[in-house]
């Protein structure tokens, strides 16, 4: 009797120790969403998107941590690979205010090119502009490293066949439907979102197909490709 209330009392420090952890880490994730925040309101007015995406992307990526790398070599809050940054004039992807405004005009340029379809703009973020316009027009895309994309010439509407581009979209727009990333507010309130005029609506062209709530909850907590040293 004595041992199975031992083992009950060891059960129960266990799983407190383990709910103070995940409070801690939900609290410090918020502190670093909030942090941040200035610069994803103002980002998102400059180039004229919705604010919401920077913020899904960064939590995404990275959690809100600065100090991200990735095992591919993408580095920093918005995982910016060096010739992505190169080409958007990123010297630092390791500076918050540089990075996520360099997100947020790599955004809008993918929303251009794919006519606002946030679904293959979120996948072109995690996969690459060429490999999602290599499966939306059935084409054969060779790198320069020597690999080849689609070699069988799919044509699958724009979303790479790779389980983690797709369960990296389909999280990404359960999260800006309201699916539980971390803000700081919620758009309506935000003083800061106060009178912020988008160019266009792009979060009305999600054609992504709904997934299973279940399968949701089973990625809700993967990491895509991030590492933090």
């Amino acid at each position: 009797m004595i041992k199975k209330l031992v083992h009950a009392l060891v059960l129960l420090l266990l799983v407190g120790i383990s709910i103070n952890a995940q409070q801690r880490t939900d609290y410090s994730i918020q502190q670093r969403a909030q942090s941040l925040e200035p610069y994803f309101v103002d980002s998102a007015r400059r180039y004229g998107i919705d604010p919401r995406i920077l913020r899904v992307l960064c939590h995404l990526e990275s959690r809100f941590q600065l100090n991200a790398i990735s095992p591919k070599g993408a580095r920093g809050p918005m995982q910016f690979m060096p010739e992505t940054a190169a080409r958007y004039a990123l010297i630092n992807p390791h500076d918050p205010k540089s990075a996520i405004d360099a997100a947020a005009r790599y955004f809008r340029d993918l929303l251009s090119k794919f006519d606002g379809r946030i679904d293959l703009a979120f996948a072109a973020y995690n996969a690459g502009e060429g490999t999602v316009e290599a499966f939306r027009n059935g084409r054969v895309l060779r790198l320069s490293n020597g690999k080849v994309i689609n070699a069988g010439r799919s044509i699958t509407g724009g979303i790479p066949p790779y389980r983690e581009t797709q369960n990296y979209v389909r999280l990404a727009i359960n999260l800006l439907r309201g699916g539980g990333v971390v803000t700081t507010m919620s758009l309506g309130r935000s003083e800061t979102n106060a009178g912020l005029v988008t160019t266009r609506d792009f979060t009305i062209d999600v054609t992504l197909t709904e997934a299973h709530p279940s399968s949701l909850v089973r990625e809700r907590g993967k990491w895509f490709f991030i590492e933090v040293q």
